[in-house]
């Protein structure tokens, strides 16, 4: 009389090889999550920069036309093209266009501005610059410790 022999794997070989791929799959979704959260704050990242690029470069077209300007610090204030008295200022963290006596953001929720320095320049024999310096804080879960800096100059430019 013969033994029959079944061809097949034990169970503790089932066991290993389970626990190898459990492991496996463990690290591979552990990388997975982080990707994807670096890639959340870097999406906010780029928004918040976006904003803020697009605030400066409003503030930098109406300087450029802009004539009898005054203040300084965290605020300016001057008189655009159209003959309005202008100032912009950092009021909540958020940068704030006026005319009038009527003020509204120009920056988006999703940006804080931690700092808003403007700075007046007329060396002699120059024309004025103003040297707009912004420092940013993306709004969002785990970018509290992300700052960005952004700096620009500016001079008014007289058409007559």
């Amino acid at each position: 009389m013969q033994i029959e022999t079944k061809n097949g794997y034990t169970l503790i070989e089932l066991l290993v090889a389970m626990t190898l791929f459990v492991t496996a799959f463990a690290l591979v979704n552990a990388a997975f999550v982080s990707a994807l959260k670096t890639q959340r704050e870097i999406v906010a990242l780029i928004s918040a920069n976006d904003n803020v690029i697009t605030s400066m470069e409003q503030i930098n077209r109406e300087i450029r036309t802009g004539i009898d300007f005054s203040g300084g610090g965290d605020s300016l204030t001057f008189t655009n093209a159209r003959g309005e008295a202008v100032a912009y200022r950092l009021i909540n963290n958020r940068i704030e266009r006026g005319v009038g006596g009527n003020f509204f953001a120009i920056t988006a929720n999703n940006v804080r501005i931690t700092r808003l320095n403007f700075i007046r320049t007329q060396p002699a024999g120059f024309p004025l610059r103003v040297t707009i310096i912004v420092q940013i804080n993306p709004v969002g879960k785990d970018l509290e410790q992300i700052f960005v800096n952004m700096q620009t100059t500016v001079s008014p430019r007289i058409i007559f």
